[in-house]
């Protein structure tokens, strides 16, 4: 099963400047629905992530007429967040670190590589305020605005509980 990740816009400025920066996309409704086998759902881990520019990112206020890419980047993290009985919860599920080789080659889709695979996000997704997509984001200001989406791959187990 896969969900599609909200359209997230990445700032951009005319003059490069450093990026450590963290962007949310809350999803107040999951958007993983199974319909009436959701009281069948026995766990759900990440088998997958890919983030990439959405053609609509060549199209803002401060174009620089350039391709988009993701070479202003150098390294994300990308967590999933969620309340749960008055506390934050956050867990890393994918990174593309420092000196990957799909940064710098004029890519507009990356591949992340998932970490905390075999831990189940079931409590995450359904969490009662919903959950958050959290990407933080390394390396320089892009020389203008970045729109991107992406999709996560998760495995799904259905089963009875007993």
């Amino acid at each position: 099963m896969s969900d599609v990740l909200p359209d997230i816009t990445v700032p951009g400025a005319p003059l490069p400047t450093t990026l450590q920066v963290s962007l949310s996309a809350a999803i107040a409704n999951p958007s993983i629905d199974l319909g009436a086998s959701d009281s069948f759902v026995t766990f759900v881990t990440i088998r997958g992530l890919t983030i990439q520019i959405l053609n609509s990112s060549e199209q803002d206020p401060i174009e620089d007429g350039a391709r988009d890419s993701f070479d202003f980047l150098t390294g994300i993290d990308v967590s999933i967040r969620a309340e749960f009985a008055g506390r934050t919860n956050e867990l890393l599920i994918a990174t593309l670190p420092d000196g990957d080789t799909q940064f710098g080659t004029a890519a507009r889709s990356l591949e992340l590589t998932f970490v905390n695979g075999n831990i189940d996000i079931l409590d995450f997704l359904d969490a009662p305020g919903g959950y958050d997509v959290v990407l933080t984001l390394a390396g320089t200001v892009p020389p203008d605005n970045i729109v991107i989406s992406g999709a996560v791959r998760y495995r799904v187990g259905l089963g009875v509980a007993l």
